[in-house]
């Protein structure tokens, strides 16, 4: 250090040029890490729902027989999808609350994919039997897996494809395509095997 009065010592340019690009260095390292442990968490939560949800929609079908319908008897969707849960939530609360889909809303207030239908304000779920029975269904569509109901989160992408197509794995990248997809035990409806667990 250069000694510039009497007692006082400064750096000099270089010493504050090294410091600036090791700071820079290591932000260039953090910040990706930081973003992707974000992403994780996202991921973990959305698993976590659907575990809970999955414990919740076996225990009201011990209950009543059946899962919640996401259609009504005239085969119209319940929408926004949140309404398709809440009989999980009273009279009987299986869970408190119906959880948020974490890759729906991106900034407050902001979707994350604004072409989104904006019914889809949280996970989407269906079950086989109100598809069969109330929508006219024969066999159940490929994104069912053939089972007795689907939960299907929008994944990073951020685009809910109902469940439709290939499901996201992180193996992938953290950011690749599909959703988020758990189902519920095999269904006794006439339905594509190949399609189980997929």
């Amino acid at each position: 250090m250069e000694k510039i009065h009497p007692g006082i010592h400064a750096f000099t340019l270089i010493e504050l040029l090294i410091v600036v690009a090791i700071i820079g260095i290591l932000a260039a390292i953090a910040v990706p890490n930081f973003l992707n442990a974000q992403m994780r968490a996202k991921v973990a939560k959305a698993e976590s729902d659907m575990r809970n949800l999955s414990t919740a929609l076996e225990s009201y079908r011990l209950d009543n027989n059946l899962y919640p319908q996401w259609a009504t008897p005239q085969g119209v969707n319940k929408n926004p999808v949140n309404r398709r849960l809440i009989p999980l939530t009273t009279p009987v609360a299986y869970m408190s609350s119906v959880p948020q889909d974490p890759f729906i809303y991106g900034p407050p207030g902001a979707r994350v994919n604004e072409t989104q239908d904006p019914a889809y304000v949280t996970y989407d779920y269906v079950d086989a039997w109100a598809t069969v029975k109330y929508q006219g269904a024969t066999t159940l569509g490929n994104s069912f897996r053939c089972a007795e109901w689907r939960i299907a989160s929008a994944g990073p992408d951020g685009t809910m494809t109902y469940g439709s197509v290939p499901s996201f794995s992180p193996s992938n990248g953290l950011h690749s395509w599909g959703d988020i997809v758990r189902t519920g035990p095999r269904a006794s409806y006439p339905c594509d095997s190949s399609l189980v667990g997929k």
